[in-house]
């Protein structure tokens, strides 16, 4: 049974005197940081990445990483697969030097060279002093960084493929999460992969759930890599995180969330459907047409066609549509296969010109008999005789205009999947718990603390309230979605920027900021004084926020990272790293 989780708004922390945000002059102090030799590695897209969900992972991917210990530590990899530190002196107000930490050797890096299909590099700091990154193909890497707030070097404590024995290249570290299980070190990592099914004829997410186990054989430590877990979604993923002590993974989706296991069956159970499939054939003296009722997204690849002369065995997947002997001989070599809306067509030449009786030797019960004898041209005149033969649907009833329009109506008139958060338990193997968010998807994700959960903000009328798990050690499986801050009118605000790339907030809620792909930055400060006296008639006094709006340069390039800090913002650009002091 699955829990509806409701999001309960704490009303101590919204502001109902909040009267929107006032644009202010003032100058955001900047600080430029140019790159010495190497700019930031960032790959596009693929020619045949074109589906939404490849355009939607590369275009929001960030490229910049926070450290959610030291929060004016961020990190990036350049061109040369050098992992970079760049860090911020709050004391001085100045950029300290960009150091590198780490680099990529062609050995840690497969063969060390970009092949079509890769994705970005992606990191998640776990604890003070490891590191999990992904290098967006094939592996995994686990670094002990020591003591991030000093200049310590990287270094490899393990790799793994993240689908042991697999050519898949191409994924996205999600989260990872460092626990201590049975008084032993676990690293649990998620990983993205967009791939195509063939059984459904589109595209969807691929999520690995993995873990890395510490252990201490013959006085030695080593980690040891397990595969725990797939799922699959054909929706955007838009929050994907585990939970504490990682037993259970969150994940916001667009479509349903499945198990590798749980899709595979349903196709399994689609075909059986069609295990012994209701044929139609028909024939002339020279010609043999057998048309099948097969299940749609399918192509001519998940068919298997094997023939001879006088037997003929004929599959989809595993599941047999025609096999045996026919009644007579056939030129196998001039067999014709035909896929369309309208079903498979097969079609066959005689070698002696007389009609069959039946089509097999053994002649299957479910199959029809002839639908005709009269001589027939090729498959397409057999299409449209069928179509003519269907009968024509019954016209639609005249909608009255004249009544009042109800909420269900609009909600039926929308296209857009519900979107939802659902809660997958590994131990039970099934989704426990969920969050409906309407059809409108969270706004952005952020850590506000360091070892917690990221969390979410989804829009509340016009504001942005920001929600973090909740978790339960006494009682792990009762979840919830506790209601951690709000930023006042954000919601609005987010509504009306169509060319937003990036979105975040401050850990302590001060500000947020929207950053554009190139030139513009905005950044709202909900939490200002009081409107020098200003008030609503016959009310109280109002709150007027704050609005900054940043113009960057042209010889910036694109924007390609963003993470936040108290009174900090950091800007990866395609040319420099940008502080802008808030």
């Amino acid at each position: 049974m699955v829990t509806v989780v409701d999001l309960k708004v704490d009303r101590n922390l919204l502001c109902p005197n909040f009267d929107g945000y006032k644009l202010s002059f003032d100058s955001v102090p900047m600080l430029r940081q140019s790159f010495r030799h190497y700019n930031a590695l960032k790959y596009e897209l693929y020619k045949n990445h074109y589906s939404l969900l490849h355009t939607e992972l590369f275009a929001k991917h960030n490229l910049l990483t926070a450290d959610p210990w030291a929060r004016r530590n961020t990190y990036f990899v350049n061109t040369n697969h050098e992992v970079v530190q760049c860090s911020f002196d709050e004391i001085r107000s100045d950029a300290r030097k960009p150091r590198i930490v780490y680099k990529m050797q062609f050995e840690d890096n497969g063969d060390g060279s970009y092949q079509p299909g890769d994705y970005n590099y992606s990191m998640r700091f776990i604890s003070e002093k490891y590191c999990v990154l992904c290098d967006g193909r094939q592996s995994y890497f686990l670094l002990e960084t020591g003591d991030r707030r000093r200049h310590t070097e990287w270094r490899l404590v393990t790799k793994s493929n993240i689908i042991p024995f697999s050519e898949t290249r191409g994924f996205v570290l999600y989260d990872a999460r460092l626990d201590i299980v049975h008084g032993r070190k676990q690293v649990s990592m998620v990983a993205g992969h967009v791939t195509r099914s063939r059984s459904m004829d589109r595209h969807l997410m691929l999520l690995t759930w993995s873990y890395w186990m510490l252990q201490n054989l013959e006085k030695e430590d080593i980690w040891f890599y397990v595969k725990r877990e797939q799922l699959q979604t054909v929706g955007s993923v838009y929050y994907c995180a585990f939970e504490p002590h990682s037993e259970s993974i969150i994940v916001c989706t667009d479509g349903q969330l499945k198990t590798a296991e749980e899709a595979r069956v349903e196709t399994l159970q689609e075909l059986n459907k069609y295990s012994c499939p209701q044929y139609k054939w028909s024939q002339t003296e020279r010609d043999i047409v057998v048309k099948f009722d097969v299940p749609t997204g399918t192509n001519l690849c998940n068919y298997d066609l094997k023939y001879s002369y006088s037997h003929i065995a004929f599959k989809l997947y595993e599941q047999t549509l025609l096999e045996g002997t026919l009644y007579a001989r056939v030129h196998g070599d001039l067999t014709i296969i035909q896929l369309d809306e309208n079903g498979l067509t097969l079609k066959m030449i005689k070698e002696e010109d007389f009609l069959w009786p039946q089509l097999m030797q053994c002649e299957d019960e479910e199959a029809e008999q002839p639908l005709f004898d009269e001589e027939i041209g090729d498959v397409g005149e057999i299409e449209e005789e069928a179509e003519s033969s269907e009968a024509e649907p019954e016209p639609l009833p005249i909608p009255n205009l004249e009544e009042p329009i109800e909420e269900c109506d609009l909600a039926m008139a929308t296209d857009e999947p519900e979107i939802q958060m659902v809660r997958y338990k590994l131990h039970e193997s099934a989704i426990t718990h969920k969050v409906s968010l309407g059809n409108i998807p969270p706004l952005f994700t952020t850590s506000l603390r360091a070892g917690f959960p990221p969390a979410f903000a989804t829009r509340e009328g016009v504001d942005a309230s920001l929600w973090l798990q909740s978790y339960q050690p006494v009682n792990p499986s009762d979840w919830k979605v506790r209601h951690e801050g709000n930023l006042h009118a954000f919601g609005y605000v987010l509504a009306s920027k169509q060319q937003r790339k990036f979105i975040d907030c401050c850990p302590d809620l001060e500000y947020a900021v929207i950053a554009e792909t190139r030139r513009h930055v905005f950044i709202y400060k909900p939490r200002n004084d009081s409107a020098d006296g200003l008030r609503n008639r016959n009310g109280a006094q109002v709150i007027v926020g704050k609005q900054h709006l940043v113009t960057l340069n042209d010889d910036f390039g694109d924007i390609l990272g963003m993470a936040t800090a108290p009174n900090l913002i950091t800007l990866l650009t395609a040319k420099a790293v940008l502080f802008l002091s808030v």
